[in-house]
This record gives C-alpha cells, structure tokens and sequence, in this order.
C-alpha cells in the first residue's frame, strides 16, 4: 500500500492537513490518520482496501508486515509474569471490601515499559533448534506492537476480567457453607470453567472474530493505547497539531490527579446528590434524585468511575446508547416508581434501589437461619421465618432479564441469520483485516474442539468423583447454554460493546427447579453455563485485538491457552490459601477485611434460588409470578420491529434494538440512573456531535481519550488504595465526604413505615 512521503507535507482542506509525520520502526503498521478523516462519508464494501467502519479505521492498521517478530522471549517473559501476578494480586484484593483492581489497560500500559526494557537488555543470541530451525532470542533488540497485543492478551485472561466466576463458588461452598471441598475439586472446577470458555470462544471465531461487523467496540480503546504507544505518525485534525502520545499523557495525568477529588478529597463529588443534601429527610425527593438508593434522576457528576461505571461511554455506537438510554428511561423512570409507590409485591417496605435480599421484617434476609447443617433447605425454619422479598428495582430487572433471553435469540435469527449461514457455508466476505490475516496459518478448529471435549469428561469426572450433589446430566445442559447463546451474545456485544448475556439468570431458574434444595449442584451448574460464556466472550474479544494487529491465530492460541491455564491454576491456589491461612476469613468483621464480598453474593443467590428455589417465588400464583410474561414479552418485541421494517423499509425500526432495550440495564442495581444518565450524555456529545461536526478530532482522539480517562482513574485509584485506604489511613471527615451518607437516599429509608405488627407480607405460616 502507498504511503505518502513524510518529508512532504500537504494541505488537504481547512479542516485537515498533513503535519510532519515522524516515522520510526513501525511505519508500515500506523493507522494514517490523514487518510482516515477523509473517509467520513464514502460507502466501502467488505472488498475494499479499508474497513467498512469509521471506528476501526480511526485506530486500527490496514497494513501488515508477516516478518515482524512476535513469539519472541521477551514477550513469555513478561506475558507470563503478567499474567500470574495480576491474576494472584488481583484474585488476592478480590476477597477484601473495599478492593482495588487491575485493569487490562494497566497491564498494557505497564506492559510497553519492561518490554522495551527488555528489548536492550536481553543479549541477541541465536539458538539452534535442530529441524525446527533458529531462533533469535532478541530478534532486531526492538519492542514491536504484535509483541505487546499478546502480552495484553494474556494479561487480559487474569487482569482484564479479574477473579474467575468459580473461586466465588470455592468460597462460598467452604467458608459459608463449610462442605467438606477437596483442592483436587477447586482447580478443576477453575480449570473446566475458563478452558471451556476458551474452547468454545474459538469454535466461535469464524462469527465472532472474522465478520467485518462484529468490530468489538471494547478492544479500539486497547487498539488505540497500542497503535499510540507505537506509533510515532501525526495529523492536524481540526486545528489540533498534538500527538497522540502526547494527548494520552496529559489526558491520564489529569485523570489521575481529578481522580483523587472524587474518590478521596470530596467523595460528595461523585454522589452529587445536591437536591438531597437541601432536602435530606424527604424520603420521595431522596428516592428519586439519590445515587445509592434511589433513582438517580439527576445527571451531574464528577466522578469518571460513576460515568464508566458500566462501559466506557466513549466506545459504544450512538445509536446502541439511545436505545439503551430510552429502555433504562421508560422502565426505571416510569415503571419501577409505578410499581414501588403502589407497594406492589410489598415493594414500598423496602429500600427503591438495591440487590440485598429482605425477609417480611424489613431485614437482609438471614439466609443461615433455613439452612440445615448438611446444606439443604429446613423447610419447618424456612414456614416460621419469611419468605425473601426483592426490591422494586431488583425484582423488575429480573424481568428485562427474562425478556432479554428470548429476545437475544429472536433477534440474532432475524437480522443475522443469513450472515449466520454464510459463515457456515465458507461464503462469507472478507474485509482488509480478514484478507491480510490470510498471510498466516489458521489455528485448526479441531484443537479449540478437542479442548472443549477434554473440559467436558474432566467436568464429568468432577462431578462424580467429589460430592457435588449434580448428576452427570446436569453436565450436559449446563454446556447446551453455552452452545446455544455463544454466537447470539458475542455477535450482540460484539457490535454494540453491551453486555448481552443474561444467562446467570437462566441457569438459576433451570437449576432451581432441577436440583431444587442442592445448593453446591445449583452453584456448579450456574457457573459451568454462564461463566462459559462470560469467559468465552472476553477470549473471542481478545482474539479479535490479535485479528486486528495480524498476530498469527496459532501464536494467540498458544498464548490464551498458557495464559488461561496458568492464570486458573494461580487463582485456584491464592483462594485455597486465603481460605486456610487467614483468620477469620470471609466473616464480616475480619480484621484485614477480607469478608469475601463475591463468595457470600453467591452463598446467598444459591440459598435463595437454590435452597428457596424460584418454584416458591415464580411459580404460578406466587409473588413474582406476573414477571414470567416477560418471556413472550422477550420474543415478539424483535418481530414486530422486524416487520415494521419489512414492511415500511424505514431505517428507523432497522435501529431499534430490543436485547439492547431490555438488556442494557443488566447492572441495575447496583447502577443506577447517573450511571446511565451522565453515561449517555457523554455518549451523545462524543459519538454524536463530536463524531458529526469534527470527525477529523474524533477519529484521531476520541478512543486514545477513552483509554486516557480509564487508565488514569484506574491509576488513581490503585494508588489510593495501595497507599491511604489499605494501610488503614483515612482522609480527614469533613462535610464533603459524609453529606451525600446523611440522606435518606444514604440511609436506603423506604417509602411505607413498617406496620404496627413489625412484618409485612403474607400470615405466617401461609407460605411454605
């Protein structure tokens, strides 16, 4: 491909012209920015020489050069490092409340110095490997850019996406529930959940990785951290002469230091409740204005961690925000205060907005109070005690999520189906990334496919050598999830950077009523479905970063493969560890306090679904019955938008989205309305009228600013904890730092006074 001359700079139009361009030993690999901005408005097919997408385009080489050096020693090195210390502190603070974690942008920040480091240290030798030929131990003494997308591959496996889903089970099944678990058990129920998840990610690949339009709006950020740090090529974009490199910085630094004002210094900053600190005591303002209770009506805040509370705003479309936007709006600023401020299913007792558990006393339900002591369900406790209640907010959003699981299915068939099929019949297109990545060797589905059957007899194995309470059948369901939502979920996220999978849900109902009072089976159960599938997104994410970056598929294999296995293996062990060697472990006043946060969410979801089980809650005539509708609800939403546009050809129905709808409030609680709110007007103002009126500033900044404001608030707060909170040092109270906590909406006060009796509810004894 051509590049222009660097020592011959051009005026192009007076929004953008060609700067001096300095070029160093990746010239071949940068994104030519000039280029870039003048593509706003062509229409490009999957055959022409650039992508489709003005997103990818913005941060992603269309060029490639197959002779870099990439399984180098230096990237094992670190990658392994990386990879089993982030895993180990990471899996370490998880078990602490209040924690800190390591972000994958971290990792790969950290990951450009010690490569370089690496680089003029190591000696350049050549070793002879016989009829596998030499190999250069430090090939050029330079740290390239395929390097670095493995090491931030394999970082992501144990930073990126913290502590595996199944050491909350290992925590909740000893130190809650005290089973009798083997070590043998732990490591193999860490390694069959994150192995399956990389087994099926790569079958996956051909619809999750290779298709133009699945372009994962979440690994640009990490693509334009890399291609800056890399990268040395420049442009005036709409009078802007900065480099990215130079954005970056300053951008991070001032993240990092705004940072400690919101998180440290003046706390009120991030819950800027204003209307509730003139008004603390009136329960109705507090309910809808507040930021932890309550609904969260108001947009402002000054905390970049509450605005990418659930992703970063700068990454998704705008059309997928404004229909997350307007579903979060319709259901939880017009229906859920429809249904709290009538007291539905006693709602009105209870905090507006919150994901504890209540029993008819208005107390977090003491869920050790109807177990027996060999783990089940002591129904003569549980007929004396009460029934749970759920939140208005907690309960409804179980019902999007019964909506968002048919309606995710339904979707994908209508408006994929065909690209679906293509894909399996080899006819799919290809686009620039797809056909330069033709220069390597494809890794063979049958090594993804062997993988995933030997986690399936190992998972066999599992279950029937320990006492698990889960019959080898429930094996097999739990992994049908998995094969039936994989591609649905992944193509979702993987064009709108939102979450679509909502299988936990699923796998509680299923379980539920299958293995009803057998709480370690529905614990398994629940984790080999959804955690397959969690994990396998994030691995077909990271598979998409090295499609992006032309590493060689078999190279990324051997690394996510290392990665997973050693970062299983490290979480394993450091929760094992913990469990045996710290005092006091996992209870709430624990000293360092290490309360195990994830192990006692999931003891108490297995109680409740598992123990309980939803036939007492959902069945038909119970109380939150009404929300089984949701599920046909789920299903014919997506038709009729879908005819709708069959019908009028009226772009507007081929935008409306019904997972996003239902599905993009899936974090609600704990999120709540300023998460979405303050989230979508950042959204609008970048991805929207930046993107319409300085296309040429939003190509070149808008996703290394997105990585700028994630890594310094993530810096920031590493050093907060590791240097104030986690020593026991306290900043000074003042009224900036406990205002906010003095409201009603800090005190979660319900609507409804309890009755004169103390409970509310059903008799005792009408519930069993």
């Amino acid at each position: 491909m051509d590049t222009k001359s660097p020592d011959k700079p051009t005026s192009t139009s007076d929004d953008v012209e060609v700067a001096d361009v300095g070029h160093g030993h990746l010239q071949e690999l940068e994104v030519d920015v000039d280029k870039v901005v003048h593509q706003k408005h062509i229409i490009v097919g999957d055959e022409a020489d650039t992508s489709p997408f003005p997103e990818v385009r913005a941060v992603v080489p269309e060029v490639d050069d197959p002779g870099m050096p990439v399984n180098t020693l230096r990237m094992w090195i670190i990658g392994i490092i990386f990879t089993m210390l982030g895993s180990g502190i990471n899996m370490f603070f998880s078990m602490r409340y209040p924690s800190v974690h390591i972000v994958s942008l971290v990792a790969e920040l950290l990951a450009y110095p010690c490569g370089v480091f690496l680089a003029h240290v190591i000696p350049d030798w050549t070793v002879n490997l016989g009829r596998f030929g030499r190999w250069s131990i430090n090939p050029d003494k330079h740290f390239n850019i395929k390097e670095h997308v493995l090491i931030t591959i394999m970082a992501n496996v144990s930073i990126g996406y913290g502590n595996a889903d199944a050491t909350s089970v290992i925590q909740a099944a000893k130190a809650f529930y005290n089973f009798d678990i083997k070590p043998g058990f732990s490591v193999l129920l860490v390694l069959c959940c994150q192995i399956l998840g990389f087994g099926i990610a790569g079958l996956c690949a051909p619809w999750l990785v290779e298709p133009s339009n699945i372009i994962w709006p979440g690994v640009l950020s990490n693509a334009a951290l890399l291609s800056t740090l890399h990268s040395r090529a420049n442009a005036i974009a709409n009078g802007w002469k900065i480099t990215r490199l130079r954005f970056f910085m300053i951008a991070m630094a001032g993240a990092f230091v705004w940072y400690f004002f919101p998180g440290l210094i003046f706390v009120g900053m991030s819950y800027f409740t204003w209307l509730c600190w003139i008004l603390p005591n009136n329960r109705v303002v507090n309910q809808l204005f507040g930021f932890q209770t309550g609904l969260g009506l108001s947009p402002i805040t000054f905390d970049w961690s509450q605005v990418a509370f659930n992703t970063n705003p700068l990454l998704s479309p705008f059309w997928a925000a404004l229909n997350v936007f307007v579903g979060f709006a319709v259901f939880f600023w017009v229906v859920v205060p429809a249904i709290y401020y009538t007291n539905t299913w006693y709602t009105g007792y209870l905090p507006l907005m919150t994901a504890d558990v209540y029993d008819n006393t208005g107390a977090e339900y003491n869920a050790t109070a109807v177990v027996n002591p060999d783990g089940t369900l002591n129904v003569a406790n549980y007929a004396s005690y009460s029934p749970p209640f759920l939140s208005a907010t907690f309960a409804f959003v179980y019902g999007l999520a019964f909506a968002s699981i048919t309606a995710v299915i339904v979707h994908v068939y209508l408006w994929h189906w065909d690209e679906i099929r293509a894909i399996l019949k080899g006819k799919a297109p290809s686009d620039i990334h797809g056909r330069l990545m033709r220069a390597y060797k494809k890794t063979p589905w049958w090594w993804y496919g062997a993988l995933t059957v030997m986690m399936f007899v190992l998972s066999v194995v599992m279950v029937e050598v320990y006492e698990t309470q889960l019959p080898v059948y429930g094996v097999v369901l739990a992994l049908l999830i998995p094969a039936v939502y994989m591609i649905p979920c992944g193509i979702v996220q993987g064009i709108t950077n939102v979450d679509a999978n909502q299988l936990n849900v699923l796998a509680e109902f299923i379980g539920g009523y299958m293995f009803a009072g057998r709480p370690m089976a529905n614990m398994i159960f629940k984790t080999l479905s959804e955690d397959v599938v969690s994990q396998g997104i994030f691995f077909a994410q990271d598979m998409k970063l090295g499609h992006y970056l032309k590493v060689p598929p078999r190279t990324v294999f051997a690394a996510q493969g290392i990665a997973t296995i050693l970062g299983a293996l490290t979480q394993a062990g450091v929760t094992l560890w913990m469990l045996s060697n710290i005092h006091d472990i996992c209870t709430e006043d624990q000293s360092s306090q290490f309360s195990c946060p994830n192990g006692r969410t999931v003891f108490s979801s297995s109680v409740v679904w598992g123990l309980i089980g939803p036939g007492r809650l959902y069945s038909v005539g119970k109380i939150y019955s009404s929300l089984l509708h949701f599920f046909w609800i789920g299903a014919l939403m997506p038709i009729s938008t879908w005819l709708l546009y069959k019908k009028t050809r009226q772009a507007f129905w081929k935008r409306v989205n019904w997972p996003l709808i239902f599905v993009g409030t899936y974090n609600v609680p704990p999120a709540s309305g300023i998460n979405y709110s303050s989230w979508f007007l950042v959204n609008l103002v970048f991805n929207n009228q930046i993107y319409k009126r300085f296309f040429a500033w939003w190509t070149k900044y808008n996703y290394v600013l997105a990585a700028a404001l994630d890594t310094g608030t993530a810096l920031s707060g590493i050093v907060i904890f590791f240097c104030i909170s986690y020593p026991g040092a306290v900043f000074p109270d003042w009224w900036g730092n406990t205002v906010y906590q003095n409201t009603d909406d800090g005190n979660g006060t319900p609507y409804l006074s309890m009755p004169i009796s103390g409970t509310f509810g059903p008799p005792n004894g009408t519930w069993s």
